[in-house]
């Protein structure tokens, strides 16, 4: 079993984590709302990362890795062995006039378009939803990446109901967020070489811009952190 110990929370924040941390996953009660909003093509989705409930989060923690794991397999950390991982939470929410609605994955063990079948996990991935980064002042000194395990309605942010976007069938509805605890597998930045010191930790949600997204511009989250 892997060994996780907590060495220090490590995040002066940009404002004050008003909301908390999210530490597990808060779906719809339904998988479809009959007076949630009509998916009929008109409005845009507009993500955007939640930064009082990303403020606050951040942990520093050692874990160890065999080759098997699905961690090592699919190159969320640089090696075996026991690592040090930067954790924080990732929430975004979709505040347009339109869902997010990505349809239907595709069948078992095929990948197409933006999906990407994950053979150690069993599922769809999204391709590139989300880029980590950890700079100095002289640049970028470490990176991550959130494959998007599944983009769905994980914990509803305003008073509408979604649509219950889920691993089969993926996207956020309006007014709802999906959620990546700190403490989910690959929601880090691996740390282990990186010296200790003061750095800018920075997210972006869809950098390449695949997603219909209304407006870029609060797609992104940062922090001063020290290692």
């Amino acid at each position: 079993m892997r060994r996780v110990i907590l060495l220090a929370l490590a995040a002066a924040a940009c404002g004050d984590n008003t909301a908390g941390s999210v530490d597990a996953p808060r779906g719809p009660d339904a998988t479809r709302a009959r007076d949630a909003p009509p998916r009929d093509g008109s409005g845009r989705p507009d993500l955007k990362l939640l930064a009082a409930q990303m403020d606050g989060t951040v942990v520093v923690t050692e874990d160890n890795f065999v080759a098997d794991d699905c961690e090592i397999v699919e190159a969320c950390v640089d090696a075996t062995g026991l690592r040090r991982l930067l954790r924080f939470d990732t929430v975004t929410e979709n505040v347009g006039t339109a869902d997010l609605d990505l349809g239907p994955t595709p069948p078992a063990g095929v990948s197409s378009g933006i999906f990407v079948w994950s053979p150690c996990h069993m599922h769809h991935h999204v391709a590139g939803f989300a880029d980590y980064e950890l700079r100095d002042g002289s640049g970028v000194v470490a990176r991550g990446r959130k494959q998007a395990f599944c983009l769905e309605d994980t914990e509803q942010v305003s008073p509408v109901p979604g649509h219950g976007y889920s691993c089969m069938n993926e996207g956020i509805s309006v007014g709802w967020a999906d959620v990546y605890s700190r403490y989910t597998q690959c929601q880090w930045i691996d740390v282990t070489n990186v010296p200790s010191g003061t750095y800018t930790l920075s997210v972006t949600v869809d950098s390449s811009g695949v997603l219909p997204d209304a407006d870029p511009t609060n797609n992104a989250w940062t922090t001063s952190v020290t290692l």
